[in-house]
């Protein structure tokens, strides 16, 4: 393996928490302040705002998760002789790599939902969903999205303890 290989290879750790952190600060910051100052502002004007914050965000989101899952695993295939770390960053990459199948299984249906209705409207027609139907499917997308909140915490805490045991771990290629 060539010497450049061999030096990305050896800061996955970092590569993983630092996506990590992104995923997770960014869906905690949706969580406790974009959801609740949308409720404030209105129903309707939280309708209309969800097409374009999920555009924004659906694309570095699942770089983030993506990148984190991906080097957070391989990094744990690298540890020797340390099962309890190894397993550690294994089972956090493999959080954020299951936000992608969470998301698309689970969250997609919600979110087309309230996408095409919104290309309904932006096209000149009325919203084919009432205002009540509107507000539970905001209120089911936010708990869904408090969900993976919480899990991509869950897996980033897990990262950085375990970067922050880094300098006593074995570790191979």
């Amino acid at each position: 393996m060539s010497s450049t290989a061999v030096s990305i290879l050896d800061h996955l750790d970092k590569v993983a928490v630092l996506s990590a952190g992104l995923f997770a600060g960014t869906a905690l910051y949706m969580t406790i302040g974009e959801v609740p100052a949308m409720r404030a502002i209105g129903g309707d004007i939280q309708w209309r705002f969800f097409p374009y914050m999920y555009e924004r965000a659906a694309v570095s989101q699942a770089s983030f998760a993506v990148l984190a899952g991906v080097a957070g695993v391989l990094h744990g295939t690298r540890i020797v002789r340390a099962p309890f770390y190894r397993n550690l960053w294994i089972a956090a990459g493999a959080i954020f790599i299951g936000v992608i199948p969470y998301t698309v299984i689970c969250m997609l249906p919600t979110n087309l939902r309230i996408i095409n209705d919104n290309k309904r409207i932006q096209a000149g027609s009325e919203s084919q969903i009432n205002a009540a139907t509107q507000k539970e499917l905001l209120d089911k997308w936010a708990l869904l999205h408090l969900v993976r909140t919480v899990g991509s915490l869950v897996g980033f805490t897990a990262m950085a303890f375990g970067l922050s045991q880094h300098k006593s771990l074995l570790l191979r290629w």
